[in-house]
């Protein structure tokens, strides 16, 4: 492969539209993280005014929303924790791409020098070899942007179920 070879500018294209497709997925993400923290706020401003109520009265403590706040977040911490967990095998995949990719083009680079006849052969091997880098270097970072970005939004579904769901519920009983 030749520096800006059609194959070269071919990976080159196809990581760019995959990195646009990360770069949405990590908008949806902040989206998500926009409403995960506007949920929080309303639900943590709720909470705080029965809490200010209940001080003093010993029955008002006993309000099962209490102790389900504390319950809640330990059970959607886990299902974050399992969720980005089941996530890293993508992470595990772009690194061994890279390292894979970067062994066959090193093999192949060590092969072509062996049995090169002219200084031309060494320059044009050299090239191929640099260029071969750059594109196993991209494809990996291309599939580890992914793969965290996927991580990231895998760990966040569970936070901002919970999240939304109790600023739901807690706006109709407050309403």
């Amino acid at each position: 492969m030749m520096i800006a070879s059609p194959q070269a500018i071919a990976a080159h294209r196809r990581n760019l539209g995959r990195l646009v497709a990360a770069g949405q997925d990590l908008a949806r993400t902040a989206e998500k993280t926009q409403e995960m923290a506007l949920a929080s706020v309303q639900t943590i401003g709720y909470r705080t005014a029965m809490m200010m109520q209940a001080v003093g009265d010993p029955v008002a403590m006993t309000n099962p929303e209490f102790t389900l706040m504390g319950q809640e977040k330990v059970e959607a911490a886990i299902q974050s924790h399992h969720a980005m967990m089941d996530s890293c095998r993508a992470m595990f995949e772009g690194w061994s791409a890279w390292v894979m990719g970067q062994a066959g083009t090193t093999a192949k680079a060590m092969t072509e020098l062996a049995t090169c006849r002219t200084p031309a052969d060494v320059v044009r091997i050299q090239q191929n070899f640099v260029q071969c880098s750059f594109v196993n270097a991209t494809n990996a970072a291309t599939k580890l942007t992914e793969a965290v970005i996927r991580m990231t939004d895998a760990g966040l579904v569970p936070i901002h179920k919970v999240a939304y769901a109790n600023a739901e519920r807690l706006a109709k009983e407050h309403a």
